[in-house]
């Protein structure tokens, strides 16, 4: 890389360790990698030249010739020069509004601590600064004294989070869901703090790495294992408040919003979803239309004919991963040891105990997905129809679209092949990965390339040649921690059971999850 050139590069390191910002917005240890490949690069090129050669270079009569299949910089093209540098300009923007948010969020926090150390009414105290903040800024008083408590709180309940936001190396939207998905475990008085500070560090691990949509998916799982409540109680106490309300807005337009157990609203939902999946090619609706129009057709009506939005033969199907373990208990026992994760919906929604059993005894077909006890990420699958088996299996590992950054869901996705099945890809299933409809078009259609390597994992490479890998996220839980033997996954002739036995039978030293369609 010829910025190296005439550089003191350990000084313009250390500076950027100290603050400064690249600005192509790379951090010091990203400039590290690259000055180590770049000094590797060098040393290859001069240990191929003669004596006379090196001579000739010392001379300044001869420049290093670039090593054999190497594209120097200044002639990559000038479309992907471009893209690389506004990637790195916008990256360098980013950080600077971390930075100044990060500032911002601890010039209030240092005011209200201020405020809270002098003692007095401090809720009065902390009125009076916000007023008079407030009315500099042209805020009203009340948004203001909630800025100062929600930059307090941040400062001081999330300093990792903080720390990471204001190095650059998360967004502001990152911050946002990790405050939202620990608040109910920073309030929890029975939450030790030390599992609080885990949590944290574990969330702003993965923040530093994923798109916040994923974030959000994976925090419930994290959160719920290490809060003090079971999800059991903490599920019925939520279901307890389940509502409806109508918001108005402009142009005769209002939204009608519910508030209820995951498994009933996705039930819902699915059920439209698949109705308008049915609409005719002529029919000149949006699908979002069609769908609106049928849940309002059956909540108005009660029954709608079936030419119409095709609502009556459709039953609702919801896809839930329950860990056998769970079927086998029989009932809510405390005494018993718990496992932390009930069950999940496709999309992460975390499903009680309760719940899940009761779906459990009304399914008619299951399938059974055996997971990696460490990872939870899926290894086989045993179903009677091997070509579902395949389908099901993918569905299972990927979970989404394995697009880098996509969270669409995978009941919505294509299973493509990632070497062509023109170009001689087998389909199996290590050559298979979900993709949307719009990232699978973008697949084919631009400079875009992947290819898979081992557990799933897709390595992708931009138009600018960086690599950014995308890994099957869990589905399911680890039992590493429950002190038992696990059943060794990589069998290639895992148990099976037979026809006459119920899902869950035979499973006491396994690890299998169950996958259900409850209808």
């Amino acid at each position: 890389m010829d910025e190296w050139s005439g550089l003191d590069a350990e000084e313009y390191i250390a500076s950027i360790r100290a603050g400064a910002i690249d600005p192509r917005g790379r951090t010091a240890d990203e400039l590290e990698e690259e000055l180590a490949a770049y000094d590797r690069d060098w040393a290859e090129r001069l240990a191929r030249l003669s004596d006379a050669e090196v001579e000739q270079v010392i001379a300044g009569r001869m420049e290093v010739p670039p090593l054999p299949g190497t594209v120097p910089a200044a002639e990559r093209p000038e479309s992907v020069r471009r893209q690389e540098a506004l990637a790195g300009r916008i990256r360098a923007i980013e950080q600077r509004r971390a930075r100044l948010e990060a500032e911002h969020r601890e010039v209030l926090a240092a005011e209200l601590q201020h405020l809270r150390d002098a003692g007095g009414d401090v809720g009065m105290a902390v009125k009076e600064s916000a007023s008079i903040l407030a009315a500099e800024l042209r805020l009203s008083d009340r948004a203001m004294e909630r800025r100062l408590v929600e930059a307090w709180t941040t400062v001081t309940d999330l300093p990792a989070a903080h720390a990471s936001h204001k190095a650059g190396r998360i967004t502001g939207t990152h911050l946002r869901a990790i405050e939202q998905a620990t608040e109910a475990l920073r309030t929890d008085p029975a939450v030790d703090p030390a599992d609080r500070a885990r949590v944290e560090a574990e969330l702003v691990e993965i923040a530093e790495r994923v798109t916040p949509s994923q974030l959000r998916s994976r925090a419930r799982r994290i959160v719920d294992r290490a809060m003090a409540e079971p999800l059991q109680r903490r599920h019925d106490r939520a279901v307890e408040q389940r509502r409806a309300w109508v918001e108005d807005h402009d142009d005769g337009v209002s939204t009608l919003s519910l508030s209820g157990p995951s498994v009933t609203i996705h039930g819902a939902f699915n059920r439209t979803t698949d109705a308008a999946r049915g609409k005719p090619k002529d029919d000149p609706r949006t699908f979002d239309q069609y769908r609106f129009d049928a849940l309002m057709e059956t909540l108005l009506t009660g029954q709608t004919p079936d030419d119409l939005h095709r609502i009556n033969p459709i039953s609702a199907t919801v896809t839930i991963t329950i860990p056998a373990t769970e079927l086998l208990k029989q009932t809510d026992d405390e005494d018993e040891p718990q496992l932390r994760f009930s069950g999940a919906l496709e999309g992460g929604a975390l499903v009680d105990a309760a719940t899940v059993r009761a779906l459990a005894s009304e399914t008619i077909t299951w399938e059974r997905l055996f997971l990696h006890p460490v990872t939870g990420v899926p290894v086989a699958v045993d179903t009677y129809k091997p070509n579902r088996a395949m389908r099901r299996w993918l569905q299972r590992r990927d979970g989404r679209c394995r697009w880098p950054g996509c969270t669409n869901r995978v009941s919505r996705a294509d299973a493509d092949h990632t070497i062509a099945h023109a170009d001689g890809g087998p389909t199996s299933i290590r050559n298979l990965a979900h993709l949307c409809r719009r990232h699978h078009l973008m697949k084919h259609a631009t400079a875009w390339t992947v290819r898979q390597l081992d557990q799933g994992v897709l390595e992708w490479t931009s138009p600018t040649g960086k690599i950014y890998l995308d890994e099957p996220e869990p589905a399911g839980p680890a039992f590493v921690d429950r002190g038992v033997d696990i059943w060794d996954l990589t069998s290639d002739q895992p148990a099976r059971c037979t026809a006459s036995d119920p899902p869950w039978a035979h499973l006491k030293d396994c690890t299998c999850d169950l996958t259900g369609a409850a209808r």
